[in-house]
């Protein structure tokens, strides 16, 4: 029987370790806490020199690895070249950690393509975005399942014939903890005297509807936005776009005068600020290029632990659910309209029963409850086989 616990697991992440933080910085962090020993491998950095092991200061059981590639520009080389240069990185990598894993967990596809040269007796591909590509990543292929945290993603690894299952994002421990005693009182979501609507998220991500937002924010001069999350580009560890329409986007945020940028705050620092708002909005664009199409987003579970209202554009996943105040098709036209209607419905109070039903959905997809869930389908797999 395989068992999180005690177990020694490369986390492969297409994302640096920062303050910013999302699915692949929070499973490390939930398995350290069960004592795994985590090698978080980061992507491929030029300015790093060679490969560097370091302490991560969030917790003492996460080591940062850190390299530079052996070699560039793979899509222009032979395919047995490539291959070999691909074995040569991973053995270089395992060499330097020194480790023989009990999991290789790859939230990265396109890089490694054979995550059984890693030698670990357990793979899994957890695809958290959509892919860069139009065909799938090679570490599908050696993985013993897959995990697609929306229904898109779902059909797409799935209509290829290989192993995968659904599974939502998963709520870190103090939201968790926060909305349980939010159910628990029984308190209803007291508006304050000037509505405060709250974004969380990375500002200079390219799916934004930038255009909407301005819109929403000059037609409710007397609503205070609150936006908590990296604009500036030194905080960048998750990527994003630094281009004319961007800077112009955050130039506004910086001007209204009914707009707070908080920047970046640490995990427990957001879950104590996020009470303050009245309400949450999420404005994609979802058509803006394959890897967007706005069928699930880290952070609606953080949105709904609190219990207040949340506004947002078609997001699949939560479709027939309720939890969200969600337009019904993949056209943001009438954004305005529902954001402005659910203005009207925090004046008048909500009913007890739809702000449990938040708090309970956000404690139901704790990182707690979908490790359990991952352990439960190794087990499964390792019984019947690859």
């Amino acid at each position: 029987m395989f068992h999180f616990r005690d177990k020694t697991i490369f986390i492969i992440s297409p994302e640096r370790w920062g303050t910013m933080k999302v699915s692949k910085h929070h499973y490390a962090l939930e398995l350290a806490a069960l004592y795994c020993r985590i090698f978080f491998i980061e992507p491929p950095d030029l300015a790093n020199k060679n490969i560097t092991i370091s302490a991560c200061e969030d917790h003492p059981m996460i080591s940062l690895v850190r390299y530079k590639p052996i070699f560039r520009g793979k899509r222009f080389l032979p395919a047995f070249i490539n291959s070999f240069l691909v074995k040569r990185q991973i053995h270089l990598l395992c060499n330097k950690i020194g480790v023989k894993p009990d999991l290789v967990w790859c939230f990265q596809g396109y890089l490694f393509h054979n995550l059984d040269l890693f030698g670990a007796p357990v793979n899994i591909f957890f695809a958290a975005d959509l892919f860069y590509y139009k065909y799938l990543p090679l570490e599908i292929n050696s993985a013993d399942f897959s995990l697609a945290v929306s229904d898109s993603i779902y059909k797409i690894i799935s209509a290829s014939g290989k192993k995968v299952y659904l599974i939502n994002h998963g709520l870190q421990a103090l939201f968790v903890k926060g909305a349980a005693t939010l159910l628990q009182s029984n308190i209803p979501n007291n508006k304050n005297q000037q509505l405060i609507a709250g974004y969380t998220g990375n500002l200079r991500m390219e799916a934004l509807d930038r255009e909407t937002m301005k819109d929403v924010i000059r037609t409710n001069p007397d609503i205070r936005f609150l936006f908590w999350g990296s604009y500036q580009k030194k905080d960048l560890n998750l990527g994003g776009v630094n281009d004319a329409v961007t800077d112009a986007f955050i130039q506004f945020l910086e001007t209204q005068p009914n707009v707070e940028l908080k920047g970046v705050v640490n995990t427990n620092e957001l879950q104590i600020q996020m009470k303050e708002a009245d309400l949450f909005w999420l404005c994609w664009k979802i058509d803006v290029n394959q890897l967007w199409d706005g069928s699930n987003s880290h952070k609606i579970l953080e949105y709904l632990s609190t219990g207040k209202p949340v506004v947002a554009h078609h997001v699949s996943m939560y479709q027939n659910t309720n939890l969200l105040t969600m337009l019904s098709n993949k056209k943001n036209e009438g954004y305005l309209e529902l954001f402005q209607q659910t203005i009207q419905t925090i004046i008048l109070g909500e009913p007890q029963h739809k702000i449990n039903k938040r708090l309970e959905a956000a404690i139901a997809n704790s990182y707690t409850n979908q490790l359990q869930y991952i352990e439960n389908l190794i087990n499964q797999n390792l019984q019947i086989g690859k």
